[in-house]
């Protein structure tokens, strides 16, 4: 177990000692629970307190006790599964997560597998096997998991993602071994026809505004000469209904010559 887990780990013995209607241990017999149980995960330490609950409800547990439990409980798989699992090393397009007793059993017993003998070899393996497990319990060891990585990406992004929903492999691991995204190509080709299709819209695009330049001047023209046109017609009809001047009177010497 991690440092960070102990809040969890206090939790889980006060709900089994809960069980026994015992409440939880002193701050000095705490100290011996969790040198005892830290070496194990906290999963299969309260796989082996559930397991301890069920097959003795009279008495509480003891931090050896548990221990004991974690020792046959400690996620590592049994050697059928284990060799189950070794077999399919044997296709390079896999990947294969298996525990180092596995990979370590494995490779004993190749020599004998390359032969053709899969009794034998099998019979090889689950005594190496059998032999390397006793002795990481004896030690404390806690099961510890790898990746032996195939060359189908498909198949080893699926089973990186198997083993860390089982809680076989953190987070972050998974993480580095899956192949990184794929990065968008960009198309030089594409882009290349894109510049010299707009560098044929240019010169179109300027004959369209001069012509429409020229449309627009057209128009000013047109709209002058129709204004110059009704400016002449205004004083023609201004100059035709003017009223003409009176004759002048005649003067008094001329009435009288006339006389």
């Amino acid at each position: 177990m991690e440092v960070q887990e102990k809040p969890q780990f206090v939790e889980l013995l006060k709900r089994t000692m809960g069980a026994y209607s015992k409440p939880l241990p002193e701050s000095t017999m705490l100290v011996v629970w969790w040198d005892l149980l830290k070496g194990y995960p906290l999963s299969a330490v309260a796989a082996a307190m559930a397991t301890y609950i069920d097959q003795n409800g009279e008495f509480e547990p003891k931090p050896a006790g548990i221990a004991k439990l974690c020792k046959l409980m400690d996620g590592r798989p049994g050697v059928d599964e284990a060799w189950a699992i070794a077999l399919t090393s044997r296709n390079e397009a896999d990947t294969v997560v298996w525990t180092r007793e596995t990979a370590e059993a494995f490779a004993a017993c190749m020599p004998v597998l390359s032969t053709g003998d899969e009794v034998g070899a099998r019979m090889a393996f689950k005594d190496a096997y059998n032999r390397l497990v006793s002795e990481a319990r004896l030690a404390g060891k806690p099961a510890s998991w790898t990746v032996s990585l195939g060359w189908d990406k498909q198949k080893r992004e699926a089973a990186l993602e198997h083993a860390q929903a089982a809680g076989l492999l953190p987070a972050p691991a998974v993480q580095a071994l899956l192949p990184a995204p794929a990065k968008e190509e960009v198309d030089h080709n594409g882009l290349a026809r894109l510049k010299e299709e707009l560098k044929k819209l240019i010169p179109a695009g300027e004959k369209m505004a001069q012509r429409r330049a020229a449309e627009r001047q057209a128009e000013r023209d047109d709209l002058a000469a129709r204004k110059a046109d009704i400016q002449k017609r205004i004083k023609s009809y201004q100059s035709e209904t003017k009223p003409s001047k009176p004759a002048p009177k005649a003067s008094n010497r001329v009435r009288e010559c006339h006389a």
